[in-house]
């Protein structure tokens, strides 16, 4: 269709000069300037279109790996979209319960290591920074695998049992 539309176009804008050798614009050229713009928006919408039967290659020329380009070939894998905690949040001991801030490797009251948030292991310190020991990045940067959240061992104030 656009094709056509632009062969009109040129077909109106060299019209007056084939045949009557003028080399002037007149009103005929200039409809024929007019058929161009949307001669190409039309082979512009033409091409981007995702149906093999709209474009033009997918339609009239044929194209038989149309479908196996645009299928995917297998599912996409799920992957981890981020972490599920803000990286400053504090925590709170799972031995006693008091509120541990998230620049520390220890609890403040029972002196025991805060878990990783990520992998669950205990936490360690290096350079003043609070460590992953496995995989010796801080907490909010650990890779290594995801370990659901143990429940409480010890007695926890404040929560009724």
């Amino acid at each position: 269709m656009g094709v056509a539309i632009l062969l009109i176009g040129f077909a109106l804008i060299g019209y007056p000069i084939a045949v009557t050798g003028q080399e002037q614009f007149d009103p005929i050229q200039e409809l024929g300037l007019f058929f161009l713009a949307p001669a190409f928006g039309v082979m512009l919408i033409g091409a981007i279109s995702d149906d093999p039967r709209v474009t033009t290659v997918g339609g009239a020329f044929g194209n038989p790996e149309v479908d196996l380009t645009r299928r995917p070939t297998k599912a996409p894998v799920a992957t981890r979209t981020g972490i599920p905690y803000h990286p400053h949040e504090p925590v709170r001991c799972r031995f006693c319960g008091a509120i541990i801030t998230a620049d520390l490797s220890q609890c403040p009251r029972c002196a025991r290591a805060r878990e990783c948030r990520t992998c669950g292991r205990p936490l360690g310190t290096v350079l003043n920074r609070v460590t992953c020991p496995m995989c010796a990045r801080a907490e909010a940067l650990c890779n290594c695998p995801h370990v659901p959240p143990r429940a409480p061992t010890g007695p926890v104030r404040g929560r009724r049992a």
